[in-house]
């Protein structure tokens, strides 16, 4: 049996911290901020995080054994919490100081599986439309030959 084990040092006071931000320096919070103090990015072992000046918001992961399902593939909530903490990440960085916004909906579409000798796969979050109390996001993950493997609205 393989066992593992994770750690994270999430401050306290981050939401307060982000909710001050204005939006080019939540972009520099979130672009600077490592994986392995997001107890999500600990558990599922995301690799990084990239932003653009833009707010275009990019995760990373290999996948491994621990991500597998009894069906010898990488579990279908991988590919759910990559994607929706990209869109989450995406449409925050775009709101102004004193707003933040979470997953009110999201609906996942798995186009293959993926499995370990998939290699290393990108969620890619998309503006659709920012409304007045409604953020639309589209994500992608995919892998480096730019095959899609799943994409989350």
């Amino acid at each position: 049996m393989n066992e593992r084990t994770f750690s994270w040092n999430l401050p306290n006071d981050a939401v307060q911290k982000l909710v001050s931000l204005d939006r080019q320096k939540r972009i520099d919070f979130f672009a600077k901020l490592p994986m392995e103090n997001v107890p999500i990015g600990a558990l599922m072992d995301f690799s990084r995080i990239s932003i653009d000046d833009n707010g275009q918001v990019s995760f990373y992961i290999t996948p491994q054994e621990f991500h597998y399902n009894p069906l010898g593939t990488v579990h279908g909530g991988l590919a759910a919490t990559i994607l929706d903490s990209c869109n989450s990440i995406s449409a925050n960085c775009q709101l102004d100081r004193g707003f933040l916004t979470m997953t009110t909906d999201i609906r996942v579409n798995y186009l293959r599986p993926i499995t370990v000798l998939t290699g290393e796969v990108t969620a890619t979050a998309t503006i659709e439309k920012i409304g007045k109390k409604v953020i639309f996001v589209n994500g992608s993950l995919y892998d480096k030959n730019g095959k899609t493997y799943a994409t989350a609205s």
